[in-house]
């Protein structure tokens, strides 16, 4: 085509089309499928001690790059996301289950009863064992 009926051609488009050009909108963040595959890795090794490493090394990111893009996904820090699943892990486990609350602790990920004990305090006022009782 020679340049003048490029020009034309874009005229005409630009001008008399009801075609609307959008780009894409980049939001940032981890991609859809990078996240979602982490997210899942992280829900099956929650009984795991799982550092930013870990979690940097499964999103085939640098440490701090992943950090950065992990809480523009999420609006919170990869730590933070981490502690909130294994809360809803363990109160999942106190209210559904028989187990012994040290099983509980160590199914989720704590490194000690204690620890999951303070940890459970803090999220809910109320110590695991005092958690069962009243969901029961």
């Amino acid at each position: 085509m020679s340049s003048a009926s490029t020009l034309l051609l874009t005229h005409l488009i630009q001008h008399y089309s009801n075609v609307q050009w959008r780009l894409p909108t980049v939001t940032g963040g981890l991609a859809p499928h990078v996240l979602r595959n982490l997210l899942a890795w992280i829900e099956e090794n929650l009984d795991q001690p799982l550092t930013l490493a870990d979690l940097a090394q499964e999103a085939a990111l640098s440490e701090y790059h992943f950090a950065r893009m992990f809480r523009q996904s999420m609006k919170m820090a990869p730590h933070q996301y981490v502690m909130q699943r294994r809360m809803v892990k363990a109160q999942a486990l106190i209210s559904q289950s028989r187990l012994p609350l040290t099983d509980i602790a160590m199914a989720c990920g704590f490194s000690s009863a204690s620890h999951f004990s303070n940890r459970v305090k803090s999220a809910t006022g109320l110590t695991p064992s005092q958690l069962r009782a009243a969901q029961r």
